[in-house]
């Protein structure tokens, strides 16, 4: 066995982001998305698109097919650049998705049978979520997907950049203007209803996008709806129609509510020029891509979602344009983000899953039910064609993925819940963008990870008596050891339990006590991580291998601590932690480190001022002064809320709790502090530079042991750094621990 490399943390595959895995109808390809960062240049700034405009998320991204008889894998986009979001075509033998090859990014259809592949490159393709995926026709004739719009007269090249330099700048002034100015401004644009105007057709936008339809007979494109802030494409059952939510923005200035118009738009090959939302201003999630059309064609379905929803499931005639409220009675929240609510098979009425239970909510006669009432574990996803919402169904019993990692069908007949497969050591990840069902033999697709093994594709069929790993996209990694771990718990002073993960190095033991490194973000659980690969974390954050390859142990605590001063708790949670570590006698209390990024550097920075024990602390993108961060100009930094109700935890103003501000500010309190800290800061993070200098220059003064790193084009987490960057971050936070721990 080998020890982790950050080589092979960069040679590291991971599924895209939000891209949905795809099976074909027989069952015999899935088609999936893998990316790593072996390509990546690096971030810088805050632009959401690469240069060829691919949205980050699905940056550098490779298209793979399986066969999942024979067990062949093939990379379609080798050294494509960046591609993503395949489909298959409903006949299963053509497989669409984006890819920028050529330069922009464009729709490529490839054949499975000849082996040909076809560019649509007079449209450029501009999705920004992952789930953004080119759209067949049921007939296999058609593919829809948003393309950068025609009516949008910036610069495409421009609008990849930054954001922030298309602001005007004056050349020799900065005018600090009163807020109460800017958003008197703002209340008087929203009563004349210039605000909800502009928020419906704004200009000089990357999310302004056209609705294209790519005609693979002909090789033609041509579009469907121009110059709209388009978030979802459903096309009906019957092929005739698609329906398309447009984001309006927020419903108020001062909510975080967003609201859509839907649009039921013929499929043709005409432009609508004339066209008129059959639903106005309704509340979905931020993503707007929770409708569902029944079976039949003849309605939609939505759960409402956000600051000012309640919840309710609604449905839309489309012959009538009358929008109905079927739960305006029933006193549960049904909105649930990127879960729209399905459909029985005879559209009779609608599954919708909140909270861990499954409602069945009829369209006309009928009793609202809760078939999910009596079972002991929460619902978490039901399975279904991911090109559809009609669950699966076997013998009118639908199969779900439950919160004990179990399998289990559910009759929608009488209720009843059969068991089908549980595998204890493996979480299961069966959400929209992670499972799908073949539509002619049930089989299911799924995605499963364990703290041993990384994600793969796994496959069953309509029982689950032999689930089988369908994929192995990093085979690389067999020869890691990744040590072993054990959940630690102790009790707090006030009788609470607090578990926390203990990642020790295969040679640790009571004659060979390990140096341990303790990885800190106050008030996170990373214990119910426990079955997770790599336990949640990754190459740019603490990663257990690269510690744990070291012989180094990594102590990963839960850290519960109040909403009101939480800093004056961080020790008093932590330390007992770190006494039950201690007490499996393999690792050694004399050599102790702390690490920790963003909320978790605060918290190394506030811990060092409060306990002696650790022999050395990494404290990256961190926060030093809740005074100086609280006075930061608007716009810039922490904002004056997250001081005053979120981490900060202070409770209120400044002038108000002035002590509790110097309490939690560690700079107050750095004559205390003995342990030898690296700062690492970027100087374009959102957490001011400024933050990590006071820390410094605090210490410095007080002839303390102290190295600050100031990271040029780089934001605020390292995993968007350069891999240069990144590698030289490894380098230095492992040899500050090599010199004081070992």
């Amino acid at each position: 066995m080998n020890p982790l490399t950050l080589e092979d943390l960069l040679k590291f595959n991971t599924f895209v982001e939000r891209v949905p895995i795809d099976i074909t109808a027989d069952g015999n390809w899935i088609a999936y998305n893998t990316q790593n960062r072996e390509q990546y240049e690096g971030g810088g700034g805050n632009s959401a698109y690469s240069k060829t405009g691919v949205m980050t998320e699905m940056a550098y991204g490779t298209v793979w097919v399986t066969n999942t008889r024979t067990g062949e894998h093939r990379n379609l986009t080798p050294d494509w650049g960046s591609s993503w979001a395949p489909r298959w075509s409903p006949d299963g033998t053509r497989l669409a998705f984006f890819s920028d090859r050529t330069g922009k990014p464009h729709l490529f259809i490839w054949d499975r049978e000849t082996d040909d592949m076809q560019e649509y490159a007079s449209a450029t393709v501009r999705t920004f979520f992952g789930f953004e995926v080119p759209k067949w026709t049921p007939d296999g004739r058609y593919v829809l997907f948003k393309s950068a719009s025609s009516e949008d007269d910036s610069n495409l090249d421009e609008t990849m950049q930054d954001e922030s330099q298309a602001l005007p700048k004056t050349s020799f002034v900065d005018v600090w203007d009163w807020p109460k100015r800017r958003l008197k401004q703002r209340e008087n644009e929203a009563k004349n209803g210039q605000l909800q105007e502009s928020q419906h057709r704004p200009k000089h936008t990357k999310f302004i996008v056209d609705v294209v339809i790519a005609d693979t007979k002909t090789g033609k494109t041509f579009s469907l709806m121009k110059g709209y802030e388009i978030r979802s494409l459903d096309i009906a059952p019957n092929g005739e129609q698609v329906a398309v939510t447009v984001n309006l923005g927020y419903e108020a200035p001062t909510s975080q509510q967003p609201v859509y118009d839907l649009y039921v738009l013929p499929l043709s090959d005409a432009l609508t020029t004339e066209i008129e939302p059959i639903a106005r201003k309704i509340r979905l999630g931020y993503a707007g891509i929770t409708i569902s059309w029944s079976p039949n064609s003849k309605y939609i379905a939505y759960t409402t979602e956000g600051d000012l929803a309640s919840g309710d499931a609604y449905i839309i005639d489309i012959e009538t344009g009358i929008t109905r409220n079927l739960t305006e009675n029933l006193d549960v929240d049904l909105g649930r983000e990127h879960k729209p609510p399905l459909w029985t098979a005879g559209s009779e009425a609608l599954l919708c899953i909140a909270n861990g239970e499954i409602w069945k909510v009829p369209l006309n006669e009928g009793t609202i039910r809760n078939l999910s009432e009596n079972f002991e574990f929460s619902v978490h996803d039901v399975f279904y064609p991911s090109e559809g919402y009609t669950p699966w169904t076997v013998d009118n019993a639908i199969t779900i993925n439950t919160s004990d990692q179990g399998f289990y069908r559910l009759s929608l007949t009488d209720e009843t819940i059969t068991f089908l497969h549980k595998d204890e050591n493996r979480i299961v990840h069966a959400g929209r963008f992670h499972q799908d069902v073949a539509k002619e033999t049930g089989e299911f697709i799924y995605v499963v990870e364990s703290n041993q093994e990384p994600q793969n594709i796994w496959m069953s069929d309509t029982a689950f008596k032999s689930p089988r790993q369908i994929t192995d996209i990093n085979p690389h990694l067999k020869t890691i050891d990744f040590g072993r771990n054990e959940l630690i718990e102790w009790t707090l002073e006030d009788g609470r339990t607090v578990k926390g993960i203990l990642m020790l190095p295969p040679e640790a033991s009571e004659e060979n006590p390990a140096p341990m490194i303790v990885s800190v973000y106050a008030g996170d659980e990373p214990s119910a991580l426990i079955n997770f690969f790599a336990f949640g974390e990754n190459v740019g954050s603490a990663h257990p291998g690269m510690f744990v390859s070291r012989g180094y142990a990594l102590f990963l605590p839960d850290l519960p601590v109040p909403e009101i001063e939480p800093s004056k708790q961080f020790s008093n949670v932590l330390l007992p932690g770190i006494d039950a570590a201690i007490a499996t006698k393999k690792v050694d209390p004399e050599r102790l480190g702390v690490i920790g990024h963003s909320y978790g550097g605060y918290t190394v920075n506030v811990l060092i001022t409060q306990t002696t024990r650790f022999k050395a602390a990494v404290a990256s993108a961190s926060i030093g002064n809740l005074i100086s961060g609280y006075l930061i100009e608007p716009g810039a930094g922490l904002s004056t809320g997250w001081h005053e109700t979120g981490g900060g935890g202070m409770g209120g103003t400044l002038w108000e709790y002035p002590q509790r501000y110097i309490d939690g500010s560690p700079i107050f309190h750095l004559d205390k502090v003995e342990t030898p800290l690296l700062l690492i800061h970027g100087d374009q993070d959102f957490v001011p530079f400024e933050q990590a200098q006071e820390m410094f220059m605090g210490l410095a003064r007080l002839k303390k042991e102290v190295v600050l790193l100031k990271y040029k084009e780089a934001d605020h987490w390292p995993g968007f750094w350069s891999n240069e960057k990144l590698a030289d971050y490894w380098e230095r936070v492992l040899n500050w621990f090599d010199e004081y721990l070992k």
